[in-house]
């Protein structure tokens, strides 16, 4: 038996929108540094940041607007998830062309980047993925924070997943 499910997008919501965006970017300014048992210290920083708001590495192209709010307010938990956390459940690595500062000029370069992938179960109720990243020998710093379940089949019914799997993307 197939089911169709319906869901009905609400319109933007601007206020909602920045004043979710404007916890987000308060929470980054209080708490620049978190210290990691596993990963000694962790930077919040504006790349971090903007990938929550965009999903591609040249910030051209925004994320929906309901998927930024919630990242935005799943930005709450950074700290806990950080601090908590002895060890990792992903970690990728490869070779990646990034954008550098060489002699006052942006740059593209070849470099190794690190990815860390922590999953946490807040108050027994939601489920969040956080991403750390690491790009060549500098600082490890917050990449990405979402809701993360897995595609799964009960009888008829499908659970959607929202992480893609590719810790750079997600």
């Amino acid at each position: 038996m197939n089911h169709i499910f319906l869901v009905y997008m609400s319109a933007f919501d601007q206020d909602k929108y920045d004043k979710a965006k404007e916890a987000a970017h308060n929470y980054f300014q209080k708490n620049r540094k978190i210290r990691s048992p596993l990963l000694g210290v962790v930077h919040l920083n504006s790349d971090g940041f903007l990938h929550l708001v965009y999903g591609d590495k040249n910030h051209k192209q925004k994320r929906d607007w309901k998927n930024q709010v919630k990242r935005f307010h799943l930005v709450s938990y950074i700290k806990r998830i950080i601090e908590g956390m002895g060890f990792h459940q992903e970690y990728m690595e490869q070779y990646q062309t990034v954008t550098i500062m060489q002699h006052k000029k942006k740059v593209p370069a070849n470099k190794l980047v690190k990815y860390w992938g922590f999953v946490a179960v807040i108050d027994n109720k939601i489920r969040v993925k956080l991403i750390l990243r690491q790009v060549g020998n500098g600082n490890i710093h917050f990449w990405s924070v979402i809701p993360f379940w897995k595609t799964t089949y009960y009888k008829d019914i499908q659970v959607v997943d929202l992480s893609t799997g590719d810790l750079d993307v997600d």
